[in-house]
């Protein structure tokens, strides 16, 4: 937009050069892009964001250089002394009523035109217009045409109303209707060039065709001319989006539909109008008719917005008084509605719709304050906030899986009795002795889980809790050599009493293999896939009853039934199945990553081998040995059952297992099965010397 330095003096008294004017608006938001000379005058180039409609106008930005310089604001008058009676103040009538038998003014589509006017002024002598007009409209661009419609583009720039004057006598019918043109339907504008409608656009038309496209462009056929004598003056409210979407599609773009798309003051219509009316009367002499306001004319309810005064010093990081505060919002025209110590109940004026909440009058505040006068500070240094290292990552996501498996999570002491560490058979050699201990069960620190794990159980059982899942992620503190020590972490699990299967199975008594499960569903879940069980010892377990817990031939933990002598000591009647893994050898193979697999495509093939082998030969052997000689066709080898008796030799035992076959690729028939099952029956007799049962 262009701003001439003179015009804008005739609403706001400026003591600042032009540039230093530019170098103030600039800073408060409003963009000056240049300043170039035009004769003893200065035009600024503007860009107005478009959340900002009420700088599209003289009397917009004299408001904003009157807040920022603290001169008054000389609003036009808009109204003349001795007319008799004075316009703007002529009978309103309402839609389809005839104006002294001249007009009628119907708006069909309400939506798209909430509110129209239209004055009636008669006799005026169109002619040129004085030279003050002339300059005003040269300084933004404009060239003069007559008076009439030098006065509607004046005030279009001064007020940011636009209007359009309509030569009276050409309407036909003596009707102004406000609808949707009709598909095809045409109009010469009065660029002359004729233009095709569609039934989207809104037109004004009179009985039989468009005279001008609403908010846009008049038509050639109603312009004003020298032979003119009365005319109408419309000043309205079109629907932004419909202005923006006629000018779109027609390729026409006017200051009419500029000011259009961003939304007018719909409350300013009349007072633009009065305006309008004053300078016609004035330059083209005539006589003011009747004033028609059809649509809406009821005021909507004011808008409160409560400015807190300590909000707004936090914000800015600086207190400004009350008493600015209050003269920086009334001079932008705001109401102060109520005030006390702490709070401002505001009420925005009309034409800022842009103003919805507390921050955006805090805003106001701070451009008019001066952004340059908020002293400069440095942000406070924020710690930064710390991610989780790799083993507080792998802890929780190890805690995850065991609470979904059922388990509870226990923390016991780090400090511990030695006699505890005896009962438990620990290694308390190898413990460290706290040399002025505060109490005798707090005599060294722990070397094992196992013992607080022991203590929580007989704990429980003796309060009648006896169905425990028990896990503990904790540090183990021991002696390397005399002078060094080591702290490690540690995962403790501990399973007793009877586990359930719903409510439509029976209870059965827990086993080691439950705490199997758990222990390989566990590795699973870490991204673990590479594991195995085998025989092991461990001075707190049953001989009989322990496994050694291996990561690709790593030693990783332990596993097994408590040792009956150990559950004694503790006070504990029940079986006890415990492991305790070494999480800092367990960390280097866990991998956390998301793995997803495809869904099979071919369906898979169940066959069972049931065999007798040797009590000696584990099922880590025996699994082993199916999946190798099976290869890529075999998905899963898992045992199903398990039997001594009877029918069951000496030495003996009856498995039973169960093999899923699958090709990715492709439907298994039933050779392609049969000759891999046979290679595996084959394998488990030459090698294990087991037999079929």
């Amino acid at each position: 937009m262009r701003l001439s330095y003179n015009w804008l003096k005739d609403y706001v008294d400026i003591k600042l050069s032009p540039e230093k004017l530019a170098e103030l608006l600039t800073m408060a938001g409003l963009c000056v892009d240049s300043i170039h000379k035009k004769g003893d005058d200065s035009v600024l180039e503007i860009e107005i964001t478009s959340n900002r409609p009420d700088w599209l106008s003289y009397i917009g930005v004299a408001r904003e250089v009157s807040a920022l310089t603290g001169r008054k604001l000389r609003m036009p008058a808009s109204r003349r002394a001795g007319l008799n009676p004075p316009y703007g103040l002529g009978k309103k009538r309402g839609i389809g009523h005839n104006v002294e038998g001249v007009i009628i003014v119907k708006v069909v589509d309400k939506k798209l035109c909430p509110r129209y006017t239209a004055r009636i002024i008669r006799n005026v002598k169109v002619g040129e217009s004085p030279k003050w007009l002339k300059e005003r409209l040269e300084a933004v661009g404009l060239r003069s045409v007559n008076n009439i419609v030098d006065i509607t583009n004046f005030c279009l720039f001064e007020t940011g109303e636009p209007m359009h004057a309509f030569d009276l006598d050409k309407l036909g019918g003596g009707t102004v209707i406000v609808r949707k043109a009709a598909k095809g339907e045409k109009i010469k504008s009065i660029d002359g060039i004729e233009r095709t409608l569609d039934n989207e656009m809104l037109v004004i038309s009179d009985d039989t065709y468009p005279v001008a496209i609403a908010g846009v462009m008049g038509g050639q056929y109603t312009e004003v001319s020298a032979q003119t004598k009365n005319i109408l003056l419309e000043a309205a409210y079109f629907d932004p989006i419909s202005v923006r979407r006629t000018s779109r599609r027609l390729a026409l773009s006017t200051d009419s539909s500029y000011r259009f798309e961003r939304k007018v003051d719909i409350d300013n219509i009349s007072r633009a109008s009065d305006r309008a009316t004053a300078l016609i009367l004035e330059l083209a002499k005539g006589e003011a008719g009747e004033f028609i306001d059809v649509g809406k004319t009821a005021k909507a309810p004011d808008k409160k917005i409560s400015l807190r005064l300590g909000r707004l010093d936090k914000i800015l990081g600086v207190e400004i008084s009350p008493a600015r505060v209050k003269s920086i919002l009334t001079s932008l025209g705001l109401k102060v509605k109520a005030s006390s110590k702490n709070t401002l109940e505001l009420i925005p004026p009309k034409f800022r719709y842009d103003l919805q909440s507390e921050v955006d009058i805090i805003e106001e505040v701070a451009r008019i304050y001066g952004y340059e006068n908020i002293p400069e500070t440095i942000p406070p240094v924020l710690e930064a906030g710390s991610r989780l290292s790799t083993d507080a990552v792998i802890d929780k996501a190890m805690r995850n899986v065991l609470v979904n498996l059922g388990l509870s999570e226990i923390i016991t002491y780090s400090l511990i009795s030695r006699k505890t560490l005896d009962l438990a058979r620990s290694q308390a050699g190898n413990a460290i002795n706290i040399k002025n201990p505060l109490s005798n069960e707090q005599e060294a620190m722990r070397p094992t889980l196992i013992a607080g794990m022991l203590n929580s159980i007989r704990w429980n059982i003796n309060r009648k809790e006896k169905d425990l899942k028990f896990f503990e992620l904790g540090r183990t503190y021991f002696k390397e050599t005399d002078n060094s020590f080591a702290e490690k972490q540690y995962l403790a699990i501990g399973v007793t009493g009877q586990l359930y299967d719903g409510w439509i199975g029976h209870p059965r008594a827990t086993t080691l293999f439950d705490l199997k499960g758990i222990v390989e569903t566990l590795f699973t879940q870490m991204g673990i896939m590479s594991f195995s069980v085998k025989e092991g010892l461990g001075s707190v377990f049953s001989s009989g009853s322990c496994a050694s817990i291996e990561v690709r031939g790593d030693a990783v933990g332990v596993m097994g039934r408590i040792e009956p002598k150990v559950l004694h000591d503790f006070d504990i009647k029940e079986s006890v199945y415990a492991a305790e893994i070494d999480c800092s050898k367990l960390t280097k193979y866990i991998s956390l990553e998301k793995r997803f697999k495809e869904s099979p495509k071919f369906p898979s093939v169940i066959r069972d081998i049931s065999i007798v082998a040797d009590k000696n030969i584990s099922n880590a052997a025996i699994a082993s040995l199916i999946k190798g000689t099976a290869g890529d066709i075999l998905k899963d080898a898992e045992l199903v059952d398990r039997y001594i008796g009877g029918q069951i030799p000496e030495g003996k035992i009856g498995l039973t297992y169960r093999l899923e076959y699958q090709d990715p690729d492709r439907t298994l028939e039933d050779p392609d099965v049969q000759a891999v099952h046979s290679r595996i029956i084959s394998a488990l007799e030459n090698n294990l010397g087991a037999r079929l049962r």
